[in-house]
């Protein structure tokens, strides 16, 4: 049954082949380390030393005297003086300076003139070509860094393959990577039988460099779409390369809102775009041929295929009216009436059909022209994106999650109405409504999940990830408090905010199978109709703006592009904050663009010259060839005999040993102790498969503070692990962990972890899961399943049983 199938893409030459669950799984990541060819990464900083102070000295943003000072303090210090060089600042300076100069290439300053109102207006645009130019060719762009990396050359993904796994009764095709959707199969069914894509994913989005927002940046950011999501989403070499710096004109308040100001804006954004891509424009139409890091040549082809923004950013891109106009998603051509109709389809917007309405418009008079653009919401703009080979803009737009819902559909919408039933609630039931919900938020722990202590709390954020997480534990704070009783429109409302967080929930799913994407579809379908529902209770509430809708296109970009996270805006968003701190710590305040680039080219060198360190360090640490390979072969079949499986269950932060008789005297008020010892017995002959196991009070065992279970996941069928706690006193408050037991086929209980040692009903008008203790109390818990996927999945397949003899 289990077992996973890979069909290559035609170009190939290769044959589908089918592997174990196991094989395919557990296929290693990692290949064989190969020797580094530079045996002195850190040049050209004369020592190794040298550079990792230097590192050291840009991670903390030290100015100039903070770095004098530690200069001087590590040579007071250094016990071998000749293993470190620097002597002061302007040595630490100018050694920066040689080596952005010789590892890696500088920002450059291009002028770009637009004419507006007969004047003729100019505008700096920053550039860090993508690809090579003929004038610089042996610089280390983008592409030079990534295919000329012997780290990352056997990590890139060059064909598009399309996977499925056997269910039992057919194999299920799924997607994840961008190479295992249609988009990357049918470009590369474009291309020339043995040529390769090299896959870009776009992101370009304006952001506040001061704290009051005075000052603000125009980034563009650029991934490789080849390389695995931990590694284009990371930090280090083959995640986001900042690649340019917009211009962002000045308004005057007596041109702003002006149709013609508007598109003054966005023709300076594309042809300031166009200094950054033409330097792949050639490329996309004749391809170009390198040879990588593993000495082979290869014919590729830069695509961009993902763009990754915001829905004001894509309007930008699209050069659509933006969310006012009639038509206004960049993707489709809904009218704005029927935004909350989701179950209506209507035509997608292409580059060709673009650009023929806007030629036809170019050959009219002002006033037809207008209205002819006007009725596919179009600006009067030429895209320059149009002129890439294969890319259709319209298609590369993605749908964002943190916007579009997180700090969009939910913060700025639903949370937005939850408050406002609050508020015109009788004082009395508010105060208390508001109160209850605030105890309510004192939710167990989770890792990563960001924890409340009131709703007025979070009034002034503006953090996409919290409002997230404070729309999955929202509902669970608040479904006692809107009840029918207390108010119609808000039990309703609760209604529509689970139907959107499971909608969330599959959007957010990190492998998409053909079952999760129907399923998803079909949660789609329970929204609208809930939204229609609330749309009656309060007709004073629009909802036709493009938030509502943009969600429709989901799992068309899934099928098309892979999972969501692979073009959300979270990680270009959090590069973000490295441009803030350069601002703050390394500029002057006085045209920034040049000062934060020099320092972003100056961390670019240093995560090139500390891959090259560590790679040279994982070398070192191998085996080296005076090995006896016979010794070596030998070991190996000694270690292969005595080899255990991992174990599934580790116990962690041990505590002093304690008799049973002393573990009873100490919890004699809980009813759960009573009997320990005689329960402990029951279950250990259960477990040996005996009719009796007898235990002595005096008998000690080894208490624990902690757990580490492994499992297989549901959502991508690799063990995953899990912390359980049991502690008294965990960061100064007692956590108990719940965990969920299988006990037979698909049944399933949930019980609470209350000591460690080593030797329910759903509520189906919020789709909750309620539980009751026993023996110890009748309180009831609620399953908070919207936060872990793979929680959330098992919830929608198990079976519940009251009791379990565990």
């Amino acid at each position: 049954m289990d077992r996973i199938r890979i069909e290559y893409h035609p170009n190939t030459g290769k044959t589908s082949e089918t592997f174990s669950f196991e094989d395919y799984c557990n296929a290693p990541e990692e290949p064989p380390i190969i020797p580094p060819t530079d045996e002195t990464p850190w040049c050209p900083f004369p020592t190794r030393l040298d550079f990792e102070v230097s590192e050291v000295m840009l991670d903390v943003h030290m100015n100039k005297k903070q770095i004098a000072k530690m200069i001087e303090l590590i040579h007071q210090a250094i016990a071998s003086p000749q293993s470190f060089t620097l002597a002061n600042e302007a040595d630490h300076s100018q050694i920066w300076e040689y080596a952005r100069e010789t590892r890696a290439v500088a920002f450059q300053k291009r002028v770009i003139s637009v004419k507006y109102k007969e004047e003729e207006l100019s505008y700096d645009v920053w550039t860090w070509p993508i690809w090579t130019c003929s004038h610089t060719p042996h610089t280390k762009h983008l592409y030079r860094e990534l295919l000329l990396d012997e780290t990352l050359i056997h990590k890139f993904q060059w064909n598009a393959e399309r996977l499925s796994k056997f269910n039992g009764e057919k194999y299920e095709h799924f997607v994840d990577e961008p190479w295992t959707a249609n988009a990357w199969w049918n470009y590369q069914s474009t291309l020339p039988v043995g040529a390769l894509p090299f896959c870009i994913i776009l992101y370009a989005d304006k952001t506040r460099l001061s704290s009051f927002g005075t000052e603000k940046g125009y980034p563009v950011l650029v991934r490789c779409a080849n390389l695995p999501v931990h590694i284009r989403n990371g930090e280090g070499v083959g995640g986001g390369r900042l690649i340019g710096w917009l211009p962002i004109p000045k308004e005057d308040a007596q041109e702003r809102g002006k149709k013609g100001f508007v598109n003054l804006k966005r023709e300076i954004w594309h042809q300031a775009v166009y200094e950054i891509i033409q330097s792949i424009e050639l490329h996309t139409k004749i391809g170009t041929s390198v040879e990588c890091a593993d000495n082979v040549v290869q014919q590729i082809f830069p695509h961009i295929l993902i763009i990754s923004a915001d829905f004001e950013e894509q309007s930008m891109i699209a050069l659509t009216h933006g969310g006012t106009s009639n038509f206004p998603c960049t993707i489709c051509l809904v009218p704005k009436a029927e935004i909350p109709n989701l179950s209506k389809e209507f035509d997608m917007r292409t580059t060709q059909t673009m650009q023929e309405v806007w030629d036809r418009a170019q050959d009219m008079n002002s006033t037809d022209r207008e209205e002819l653009l006007k009725g596919y919401g179009l600006r009067d703009v030429k895209n320059v994106l149009w002129g890439l080979r294969g890319t259709d803009v319209y298609r590369a737009l993605s749908w964002d999650k943190l916007h579009a819902h997180d700090a969009g559909l939910w913060a700025d919408h639903l949370l937005e109405e939850v408050k406002r039933i609050l508020k015109e609630l009788p004082t009395i039931n508010r105060r208390n409504a508001e109160a209850e919900i605030d105890t309510a938020f004192n939710i167990p722990p989770w890792s990563g999940l960001t924890h409340f202590k009131s709703l007025s709390s979070t009034g002034e954020m503006a953090d996409g990830s919290k409002f997230e997480d404070l729309s999955k534990v929202f509902i669970f704070a608040s479904q006692h408090i809107l009840t029918p009783d207390v108010s119609k429109e808000g039990f309703h409302l609760l209604k529509l905010i689970r139907s959107y967080l499971e909608l969330n929930m599959f959007a957010s799913v990190t492998v998409q199978t053909e079952t999760t994407i129907a399923a998803g579809k079909a949660e789609m379908q329970c929204f609208e109709e809930l939204l229609h529902v609330y749309e009656k209770l309060n007709p004073l509430k629009a909802w036709t703006f493009p938030k509502v809708h943009t969600h429709q296109h989901i799992f068309r970009d899934i099928m098309d592009k892979g999972v969501t996270r692979n073009y959300n805006t979270k990680p270009s968003e959090k590069a973000n904050g490295p441009l803030k701190t350069c601002y703050q710590r390394h500029t002057n305040f006085k045209n920034v663009a040049s000062q934060i680039l020099r320092v972003s080219e100056m961390d670019l060198v240093s995560t090139i010259i500390r891959n090259g360190i560590d790679t040279l360090d994982r070398h070192a640490n191998e085996p080296g060839p005076d090995v006896d390979v016979m010794t070596m072969s030998m070991a190996g079949d000694l270690e292969s005999e005595e080899v255990q499986e991992t174990p599934r269950v580790v116990h962690r932060s041990i505590r002093p040993n304690i008799t049973i008789a002393d573990l009873e005297q100490g919890h004699s008020s809980d009813a759960a102790f009573q009997g320990f010892c005689k329960k402990l017995a029951d279950v250990l002959a259960r477990c040996r498969g005996v009719q009796r196991v007898t235990l002595r009070s005096q008998e000690q065992i080894t208490p624990y503070q902690f757990v580490k279970v492994a499992f297989t996941s549901m959502i991508d069928w690799r063990l995953n692990d899990n912390i359980l706690r049991a502690n008294p006193n965990f960061h100064n408050r007692p956590r108990y962990d719940y965990t969920l037991i299988k006990v037979h086929a698909q049944e399933c209980i949930f019980a609470r972890i209350l000591y460690i040692f080593h030797d329910r009903p759903r509520d189906e008008a919020l789709q909750l899961t309620r539980l009751r203790a026993r023996p110890r109390a009748s309180r009831e818990f609620l399953v908070v399943d919207v936060i872990d996927q793979d929680m959330w999945m098992r919830m929608k397949s198990i079976v519940l049983v009251h009791h379990a003899a565990i």
